[in-house]
């Protein structure tokens, strides 16, 4: 691609001078290569500008916050301003998280920087050949059409001296200037065809360094635009969310509940306000009696035993003339009222929480553990190990330590947790619990997908289950299903090819088995075992390997040692017997069972998206289907045509894989 700028194409002809750029397509590749520091300087100045808008954008958010606080703590609306408060809080934060992340890109882009500065200055020393190849072609493009010039006008000379009838004597001197001009021109032409094969030999191997100096420029640029996308998607989904709380946060506040809560905070009190009642004028005294309303309370009531009982002081004035005994009045109720006792207040009771199983901080990331549960379907048809229809079906659980529901207790405003799934280009339907999931159906990458909780739904989702299993170290929360269908052989992890043979009564059976390390190529398969259900007269079983014999449901059970994706494990299996009868029904089928750990066969992974959670474990597991030991004889076999998957129908009468067991293999005789 880059020779095309360097004219090499005017080697074959010596005569043809150099014009246009006059050799200066090594220029034209050096100066490109010094325009990528200014791309990079340029893309760090982009980068740092919109972090400067980044920041001023959260400073914004902090002064609207600052307003909400500032709002009028009078009337019912005063607690929707902390509603306001608590989203542009969170706004500031999450603009603030785009700025650091901005700045930490732009760090990328200057170490990079300086990378390729180093890059650029050891090419320019490689390239000290190349440059003097050029420069010695231009010389002798030089020499060569001074040549050029002087070998044509000796022999226009000559000719004119021939056409003139000129004296011998000129003749021959212009005949031996034209032959020194001619061996002179030929002698600068094998020189300089010389120096343009050299010019041509390193020009070719600079201009090739240079387009790989410039696609490794282009894929570092990209990856770094890449961060910066992802950086501000990772920002728009937090905004999402901050504003689906913000609107959950006021619908959750009702009318109700601003009227209730202006109520018990500016309320005065709850007791009718005590009768002065005059007696005797004879003394003073102090009566306590409980009271009773009967507009509100009765003597079988409930709340009996948790009312404070209420006492009503009522004051008889001592009967005298005179304001000299006011001061001994004043200290005789005084104590006569201090030597009363008033009982507990059995209206509060405690919470013990008239213990979790594991302590977290609210400082702290919390942790969260997820598991990636797959079962794969196949069917193989016969001897065919490349012919089969495979179907992935999965599921996603999240897992919540006992002591985060304290926390989320203790939290009016709870983070709202996010994660994202990558690696889902292969996964053809998927279904989100719709209570605990929302997602944004606008996101462009095919390969990624956002989600973030319904924090309030998840909040009552884990109370419940803490209640349903007190004890329990942690909760799970099953959170999405998925779906894989393919064709592609290499999508199953054991590939199976089967052959049947029937000679008169005797039917013989074999199966080659091996890993495909495409698949899941770093994960074993453990308890590997394959199924052979034979007809109710089979006699005379011979099997090889040895397998184990059910007389009772009429079956082979071959158990095999772990299988290596990374070692090729691969064997075969025969078994022969001979029936009472020709047998005229379909060949048998065979069913093999697997388990795999540390991989997901459908590729999919998922991480949480912002810092106020941390993942601790994922765990990944595939099986095939349903236990062996568990089916019934007339289960695994399968009555299918001889050729299938071609059709709507074929298609259609696989879709209860789910409930056989899992890998078939469809045997032809």
């Amino acid at each position: 691609t880059w020779k095309s700028i360097s004219p090499l194409n005017t080697l074959n002809n010596p005569l043809n001078s150099r014009k246009g750029e006059k050799n200066a397509g090594f220029d034209v590749l050096y100066h490109n290569m010094k325009h990528g520091q200014l791309a990079t300087k340029e893309l760090a100045e982009f980068v740092r500008e919109r972090a400067a808008i980044e920041e001023t954008y959260s400073k914004s958010m902090s002064k609207l916050s600052k307003m909400a606080i500032n709002g009028s703590p009078q009337g019912t609306f005063a607690p929707m301003w902390d509603v306001f408060r608590v989203s542009s809080d969170k706004l500031a934060l999450c603009h603030l998280e785009l700025m650091r992340k901005m700045n930490d890109l732009i760090r990328d882009i200057s170490k990079y920087g300086d990378e390729q500065v180093k890059i650029h200055r050891k090419t320019k020393e490689e390239m000290v050949g190349t440059v003097e190849a050029v420069q010695a072609l231009q010389v002798h493009s030089g020499h060569l059409q001074k040549s050029k010039e002087g070998y044509h006008s000796k022999c226009l000379e000559l000719d004119r001296l021939r056409k003139d009838g000129g004296p011998q004597k000129e003749l021959e001197k212009a005949e031996l200037k034209s032959k020194k001009a001619a061996e002179s021109f030929a002698l600068s032409i094998e020189k300089y065809n010389r120096v343009g094969g050299e010019f041509e030999q390193k020009m070719s191997e600079s201009a090739q360094r240079f387009q790989e100096i410039e696609e490794a420029h282009l894929r570092q640029m990209k990856q770094l635009i890449k961060g910066y996308s992802h950086s501000i998607e990772d920002t728009h989904v937090q905004v999402g969310q901050v504003h689906e709380e913000f609107k959950q946060n006021v619908e959750n506040i009702g009318i109700d509940n601003l009227i209730q809560k202006f109520a018990e905070q500016k309320g005065t009190g709850k007791d009718r306000p005590g009768t002065l009642v005059l007696l005797d004028r004879s003394s003073l005294s102090v009566r306590c009696s409980e009271e009773k309303d009967n507009n509100f309370y009765s003597s079988d009531s409930d709340f009996d035993d948790d009312e404070p009982k209420k006492f009503h002081i009522q004051i008889r004035p001592v009967a005298s003339s005179g304001r000299s005994s006011s001061a001994a009045t004043e200290k005789e109720l005084k104590a006569t009222v201090g030597a009363l006792t008033l009982p507990p207040n059995r209206g509060v009771r405690q919470q013990v929480e008239g213990p979790s199983p594991i302590s977290l901080s609210t400082q702290e990331a919390w942790p969260v553990a997820a598991a990636i549960t797959e079962y794969i379907n196949a069917y193989f048809k016969g001897g065919q190990h490349n012919r089969c229809l495979v179907k992935i079906t999965g599921d996603l659980t999240m897992s919540f330590p006992a002591g985060i529901t304290r926390i989320f207790t203790a939290n009016p405003n709870v983070p709202v947790l996010s994660f994202r799934l990558v690696n889902m280009s292969r996964i053809d339907h998927f279904l989100p619990n719709q209570k605990l999931l929302y997602s944004d159906p606008s996101q462009s990458d095919p390969d990624t997908r956002d989600f973030w909780f319904n924090m309030q739904a998840l909040q009552i989702h884990l109370q419940r289950e803490a209640e349903l299993n007190p004890q329990a170290s942690y909760y799970n929360a099953g959170l999405l299903k998925y779906q894989v269908s393919s064709q592609d052989p290499g999508r199953a992890p054991l590939l199976l090819s089967a052959e049947c043979q029937r000679s008169g009564t005797v039917t013989r059976v074999s199966l080659d088995y091996h890993c495909c390390p495409a698949t899941a190529p770093s994960t074993q398969l453990t308890a590997v075992q394959v199924l052979l259900p034979l007809d109710h007269n089979a006699t005379d079983l011979q099997c090889q390997p040895p397998a184990s014999w059910n007389a009772e449901e009429r079956r082979l059970l071959w158990k095999l040692p772990n299988l290596s994706p990374t070692n090729h494990s691969k064997g075969t299996l025969c078994a022969s017997w001979q029936c009472l009868e020709v047998p005229r029904g379909p060949p048998p089928s065979l069913a093999v069972q697997f388990v795999g750990s540390g991989a997901s066969l459908s590729g999919m992974d998922v991480e949480l998206v912002g810092s106020r959670y941390r993942m601790s474990l994922v765990k990944k597991r595939f099986a095939t289907g349903d236990d062996l030991n568990t089916r019934t004889r007339g289960v695994c076999y399968l009555t299918l045509d001889e050729e299938w998957g071609s059709s709507v129908e074929d298609q259609a009468s696989l879709s209860h894989w789910q409930q056989f067991i899992v890998v078939f293999v469809r045997l032809t005789c």
